[in-house]
């Protein structure tokens, strides 16, 4: 075994800080909404959002969906997103490997996420009085 002598290179730390996250502690008490769908894109109506769509999610847990959108514009993505169930007041905890950004989910339950680089999420929805419900790390 040799040992290692001054800084490491800069391609030996890629995905370290997402491997960490992905063992982050601090949603412990959370509920795990599994993955039931992904899709690839389909042809869209002239009403449709900005970028070119790249895949659908969906996420169910107890009664809640989240359908999300993920599209590429350029080298930024968007996710957009809609929560199904009874959530009240709830806001979305868009977690990265580096940094976390708290999303509000609008009455009708939708919510976005634009501007975002490439890389690995998950989704953390926080509802008053109930643990928070998180979903699998995914790629935009």
């Amino acid at each position: 075994m040799s040992e290692q002598t001054g800084p490491l290179p800069p391609w030996a730390m890629d995905g370290r800080a997402a491997a960490l996250a992905a063992f982050d502690r601090r949603d412990d008490d959370a509920e795990l909404a599994a993955p039931t769908a992904q899709t690839p894109p389909v042809p869209e109506d002239s009403r449709a959002d900005g970028g070119t769509l790249l895949t659908t999610l969906r996420f169910d847990h107890d009664g809640l969906v989240l359908d999300l959108r993920v599209r590429a514009d350029g080298p930024h993505r968007s996710l957009s997103g809609l929560v199904r169930g009874e959530f009240g007041f709830a806001t979305v905890d868009l977690r990265r490997p580096a940094a976390t950004v708290r999303l509000r989910v609008g009455a009708d339950g939708r919510f976005l996420a634009p501007d975002l680089a490439r890389g690995p999420v998950s989704l953390a929805l926080r509802r008053d009085g109930r643990p928070p419900v998180v979903t699998d790390w995914f790629t935009v």
